[in-house]
């Protein structure tokens, strides 16, 4: 289920824990791989069929498009540059025009994801049809505590564990006998190149969601619209993506004014800390809960264990990045950083790290935005019980 979570956990910098070096230089990359139409000649048919179609209006800037065409016709860019077609069911035939391009039949019915964070998008529309029509999923049944629709149908047999996780790859076979309409996968940083290459090998559509790549943690959020308008489910993202804005927008006017405490979010592998860059999504939504970045400024890639305390001691507020199942507690994080025990955050009983749902929260990226503005300011935000972050006793 976690190839790529479990990846950059490994290294520590799935993008809450990176540095520049390691997330905005791969978001340029991803921007700069996608094609720009640059055509200075336009036929006056094209500038009809322009005229006629209209873009879906992504709230943050995310790196993928969706434009509507004739007869709920949609014309899909994903994260890797390539355009779908996507062709509502009751049109019989699909038109003449678009024979020669990938073509995908909505909505889809028959779905595999080689990603958690892809499947968790479909809490946020709690569709029983959406989720009937998840074919495919990579890990077994007690990786999927957190989404229990998915833990059942793993249970039932409705939902098959296609492989893959713990950095393996799937199971072609299996995957090929679920003749799935397509499977979602991602590229990016830790590109499923080998994925792609046997997916077109064996004639299998598939589509490029590179959510995790994204710098802002709502833009992160934003492609749930990219994977659920392949189930015509728009008009429910549109509800979703509105109430969670509105959500950060309450937080925000509940902080303002407030004096900004210090905050270290970081996590320790190998003897390097990995602390969050100020442009990573995690950073963008640590300034938005209206924290002060312990590590605004460092230079860029892991520092050392004693350049990390100097940043560390005397935050307000420490956040651990990884997960009860990788680090238990305050005693793991203390074994991992020692000189925890020195830091005004210890000191003042203010240290937090990840829930175990933290890496399947991105339809949630607003419940995150308010349980981190709790940590931050737990006086304002009293009766508030967190969802995503843990605080730890000593």
């Amino acid at each position: 289920m976690k190839r790529k979570l479990l990846a950059l956990l490994m290294s520590c910098v799935l993008a809450a824990t990176a540095f520049s070096g390691c997330t905005q230089n791969t978001q340029n990359q991803s921007n700069s791989d996608t094609p720009i139409e640059t055509e200075t000649t336009t036929s006056e048919e094209s500038k009809s069929n322009e005229s006629s179609a209209a873009f879906v209006e992504n709230l943050y800037d995310p790196n993928f498009s969706i434009e509507l065409l004739e007869d709920g016709i949609k014309k899909v860019i994903d994260g890797e540059g390539r355009e779908l077609i996507l062709v509502p069911k009751e049109i019989e035939e699909v038109p003449a025009e678009y024979t020669d391009s990938i073509v995908i039949r909505t909505p889809v019915e028959n779905a595999v994801f080689l990603s958690s964070t892809q499947v968790c998008t479909f809490r946020a529309v709690d569709d029983s049809a959406i989720i009937e029509a998840i074919a495919g999923v990579s890990g077994g049944v007690d990786e999927w505590a957190g989404i229990p629709a998915i833990k059942e149908g793993l249970e039932n047999g409705s939902i098959v564990d296609i492989g893959g996780a713990s950095m393996g790859e799937p199971d072609y076979e299996l995957i090929q006998s679920l003749n799935p309409d397509i499977v979602f996968l991602y590229t990016g940083s830790n590109p499923q190149t080998n994925q792609i290459a046997k997916f077109e090998e064996l004639g299998i559509n598939y589509a490029v969601d590179n959510e995790y790549m994204e710098s802002n943690y709502l833009a992160r959020m934003e492609w749930m619209r990219f994977i659920l308008t392949f189930f015509n489910a728009d008009e429910q993202v549109n509800e979703v993506m509105n109430n969670a804005q509105k959500v950060v927008d309450e937080v925000k006017s509940k902080i303002e004014g407030l004096e900004k405490p210090k905050v270290a979010v970081f996590s320790v592998y190998d003897g390097a800390v990995y602390g969050t860059s100020d442009n990573s999504w995690v950073g963008t939504m640590l300034s938005d809960m209206g924290g002060i970045n312990a590590f605004s400024g460092m230079p860029e890639g892991t520092l050392t264990m004693e350049a990390a305390f100097e940043c560390i001691q005397d935050a307000d507020v420490i956040i651990y990045t990884s997960t009860p199942a990788y680090c238990n507690g305050m005693e793991g994080v203390m074994e991992a950083f020692p000189q925890l025990s020195e830091c005004k955050a210890y000191k003042n009983d203010r240290v937090y790290q990840y829930g175990e749902s933290f890496w399947i929260g991105i339809d949630q990226s607003e419940i995150m935005a308010a349980d981190l503005a709790a940590a931050i300011y737990p006086d304002t935000f009293a009766d508030r019980t967190l969802t995503y972050y843990v605080k730890l006793e000593k």
